[in-house]
């Protein structure tokens, strides 16, 4: 499977939380593109800057963009997305081009940070996110350009590279330079270099994803990662087989993928929600369903994934799937994600006991929303389990 057409299906959602960022990271990633072919870096290059432009945000938490933090150093999100990459080693590169993307150039001394240098990538990525908050995305583009330049004018070489500055401005001569930012034409058939997982690597990467949505979401700081491991304990104790144990791990890991797209203010009221809002969540899982279905080859993940809120009796959402519709592993998923839940705190609710979880989840198998087989594994392993949850 590949990198790039799983993290631009998965850069979408992260670019949706605010109306006004929306395809932000993709309208970066095609600015940045431009002025890195104009100095003609390698593909490799190329590759790894259209990466860092579609999780540069990761980190970002719910809040706006600005630019207001290029008097530090390095930014706080900048650092907190790329250390969400620094442990895989195919993002490596993307990781250091992210943690120095806001980092100032201040007339030449912003060439080093310590003894690093900074890559030009990050400096890339630095003037086109400037470019891309430059103006209104109400407005017709061409109308905007002056604005645009006249902002990266006055900020000059105290934030930009003078090189990156100059590509920027020959750019900005042509109509088709600004047309081009708004065009989704980044596909992974424009590198050769990109990188195809297997199940491993995947895994690997589906960790770093689940931090990110875990982060993203604030009310679940580690509910992805625990789904994963209850889901997992709950697979090996079912006797499935490694390989199967992996994909349950990823489906946990992915299966709030979708939740990324909801309002931060749904998502951190800390009240008891209303019907339309509960019925607006409800399309986190077809969310996930829907990117995942876009980049990722392994039909198995996806559904595993996508049902974990379906249910045996058909009462549960959004595809009302019931009985032997449900496969085995997604009912794993399911119930990992409903004993993780339980446990955790919400902004509504503090969690409850693993007594009370358990005697709640009994009430489940008994009405026929959750497999009785698996609660039961569950519940005769409770004490073990309680060492691969973290809350």
């Amino acid at each position: 499977m590949s990198v790039l057409g799983f993290l631009l299906a998965f850069s979408e959602h992260l670019d949706s939380q605010l109306p006004e960022n929306r395809r932000h990271s993709s309208r970066v990633a095609n600015i940045s593109l431009a002025i890195a072919n104009y100095l003609n870096l390698s593909e490799k290059s190329k590759y790894d800057l259209a990466i860092s432009a579609l999780l540069h945000d990761a980190g970002n938490g719910n809040k706006n963009h600005n630019n207001n933090n290029n008097h530090k150093e390095i930014s706080d999100h900048a650092l907190k997305s790329s250390l969400f990459l620094s442990d895989i080693p195919f993002l490596e590169r993307a990781s250091t081009i992210i943690k120095y993307h806001h980092f100032p150039w201040n007339l030449g001394k912003g060439e080093f940070y310590q003894d690093e240098k900074i890559p030009i990538e990050s400096q890339i990525l630095n003037l086109a996110e400037h470019i891309d908050e430059s103006y209104d995305k109400s407005k017709y583009i061409l109308k905007e350009k002056n604005k645009i330049i006249k902002k990266i004018k006055e900020k000059g070489e105290k934030i930009f590279n003078p090189d990156v500055l100059n590509a920027f401005y020959d750019l900005s001569q042509k109509e088709s330079f600004w047309f081009e930012i708004n065009y989704d034409d980044i596909t992974p058939q424009n590198f050769s270099c990109d990188i195809k997982l297997d199940i491993d690597s995947f895994l690997l990467l589906s960790k770093a994803i689940a931090r990110i949505v875990d982060y993203r979401s604030k009310i679940q700081v580690r509910h992805s990662r625990n789904v994963a491991n209850i889901a997992s304990f709950l697979a090996g104790n079912l006797g499935f087989n490694d390989e199967k144990i992996k994909r349950i791990r990823i489906s946990g890991y992915l299966h709030d993928i979708g939740k990324v797209a909801l309002s931060s203010e749904i998502l951190l009221k800390d009240d008891k929600l209303t019907r339309r809002e509960i019925e607006y969540i409800k399309v986190h899982p077809f969310k996930t369903f829907v990117t995942l279905k876009k980049s990722v080859p392994f039909e198995d993940i996806i559904i595993w994934s996508s049902y974990h809120h379906e249910k045996l009796n058909g009462k549960g959402y959004p595809f009302r799937l019931k009985g032997n519709e449900i496969p085995t592993e997604a009912r794993v998923v399911a119930i990992a994600d409903i004993y993780s839940a339980l446990l955790e705190d919400r902004p509504y609710r503090k969690g409850i006991s693993e007594a009370r979880a358990i005697n709640y989840m009994r009430k489940l198998a008994r009405e026929g929303y959750i497999d009785k087989e698996i609660f039961g594994v569950l519940y005769e392993n409770r004490e073990e389990l309680k060492s691969v949850i973290r809350l």
